[in-house]
């Protein structure tokens, strides 16, 4: 009896020796299967607690996979229409957030008194070249004073009707025109009580120029030119402005004493090749009754970049050869650029910047047989040139009503004014500003997305706050 029992004890034990053989050990998770679980579980958690609509039906328990992928498909659907409508709308802010409108208040503002650069006809003294040309060591002396005087009268007009001459270095050109140039010493008056205005010189393409009532003629005179000065001028109250109530009001240059060219423009503008003259023969009475249109920028609106106004102010200068920014010194950069292009030089009326080559004679005619590009700047297939130039926020343009061009025994004189005062002007301002590009998004992103600033909260909530919490609790646990 008692062997039976040791014997099926025995047996009990085997099996359960058998069993316990036969019993896997428990596995241990990786870092990387933990990791991914609690990336997993902090995803869910939020897209079921976050506020942004449709999320939560992702992640819902009990649902087809069916309805999964349809939720899918409508939040990513929503989530591209809200970003492109969002986009359009950014551009927009970029790129045309401004309009111009018309102010007809005449009597609320001034108007800047019309600027003038004359260009004389006849650049060079008479008893300064007869001395320069005895003193030189040239044998031919009539073809030294023909080089000088034509040289004084090129510009892209007639490069190509230079005479051939190589015995003046071409970086001496300027030097030399401004030491034989002749006086011009007119006497300006202005039919306004306490105003004095100065007589600029100022070098320009059609050579040595003289401007009146100019804040940036001063920037290409041969004085701030010869100092190789860069920086910006302060003088506030250079500028002349009149009023309705002024009454007609004109400027006189008397005595003048040649031939000249009359350039009407804006005070931050200079004229160039290109631009309307007015010509006056010796011992002429020119008079120019003028009327303007004003063009000026508001201050919300000067606050946004240069691309979003389409506009410069002339301190927003991204030009090389000028120390301030206007619309006609670009077209001149433009052109340097393009004499640089074909002819490896440019003209000698331009500042020279690093190792740029001043043309001589070779190159003037060079830039003679590209006339028609560099003059209106456009392609031989009559293409306009791209040279990126962006006109000032702030300019006076003026329209000529009448030109009297008389004979005149006292000499060549020049009167100009307003005889017509504008009754409107352009006023460039913001019509779609920063917090209508807020209020654009914000209902792009409750329309698709029913979300609000807080929804945004709550991701950066998760992504920092939150993460770092959960995170903190899974690693002490």
């Amino acid at each position: 009896m008692l062997s039976e029992r040791k014997i099926q004890t025995l047996i009990i034990q085997d099996e359960l020796r058998n069993r316990s053989s036969f019993v896997q050990p428990k596995k241990r998770k990786t870092a990387l299967h933990t990791v991914k679980e609690k990336a997993k579980s902090y995803m869910v958690l939020f897209l079921e607690t976050s506020s942004i609509h449709g999320l939560n039906h992702i992640v819902a328990i009990g649902r087809h996979p069916f309805e999964v992928i349809l939720w899918l498909i409508m939040v990513a659907l929503s989530v591209i229409g809200s970003v492109y409508l969002s986009q359009t709308t950014w551009i927009r802010y970029q790129f045309s957030p401004t309009v111009v409108s018309m102010d007809r208040d005449m009597f609320a503002w001034n108007t800047t008194f019309p600027c003038v650069t004359i260009c004389p006809n006849n650049q060079l003294d008479k008893i300064k070249i007869d001395k320069y040309v005895q003193n030189s060591n040239e044998p031919d002396k009539e073809k030294l004073e023909n080089f000088i005087r034509s040289l004084a009268n090129v510009t892209y007009d007639n490069f190509e009707t230079m005479p051939t001459y190589d015995a003046i270095p071409s970086d001496k050109y300027l030097e030399l025109l401004l030491n034989l140039s002749a006086h011009f010493k007119p006497t300006l008056t202005i039919g306004a009580s306490g105003i004095m205005l100065n007589i600029i010189p100022t070098v320009t393409e059609m050579g040595l120029c003289y401007a009146v009532n100019s804040k940036v003629a001063v920037y290409n005179s041969p004085s701030y030119r010869s100092a190789n000065r860069w920086d910006i001028i302060k003088s506030p109250n250079d500028t002349f402005f009149v009023h309705p109530l002024d009454g007609e009001v004109f400027a006189q240059v008397i005595n003048i004493s040649n031939s000249y060219d009359a350039y009407i423009h804006g005070p931050s503008e200079v004229p160039d090749i290109s631009s309307k003259k007015q010509h006056s023969a010796e011992d002429c009475y020119m008079k120019l009754y003028l009327t303007a249109l004003t063009v000026y920028t508001a201050p919300e609106a000067a606050r946004l970049s240069v691309a979003q106004r389409r506009c410069r102010f002339p301190e927003e200068n991204n030009l090389q050869h000028n120390s301030v920014y206007t619309y006609t010194m670009c077209r001149m950069e433009c052109r340097i650029k393009l004499c640089l292009k074909y002819c490896q030089c440019i003209p000698h009326f331009y500042r020279k910047i690093g190792d740029e080559k001043i043309c001589d004679v070779a190159g003037m005619h060079c830039l003679g047989k590209h006339r028609d590009i560099l003059y209106k700047l456009r392609d031989k297939d009559g293409k306009k040139i791209h040279c990126d130039c962006l006109p000032i926020c702030d300019d006076v343009n003026y329209v000529i009503q009448s030109s009297i061009l008389q004979k005149w025994f006292l000499g060549t004189n020049l009167q100009w004014g307003i005889v017509s005062y504008p009754r409107m002007r352009y006023r460039r301002d913001i019509i779609f500003g920063f917090t209508d590009v807020l209020v654009a998004v914000g209902g792009m992103a409750g329309l698709f997305l029913g979300c609000s600033v807080l929804s945004f909260m709550e991701i950066i909530y998760f992504l920092t706050l939150r993460l770092i919490c959960y995170t903190h609790a899974a690693v002490t646990k």
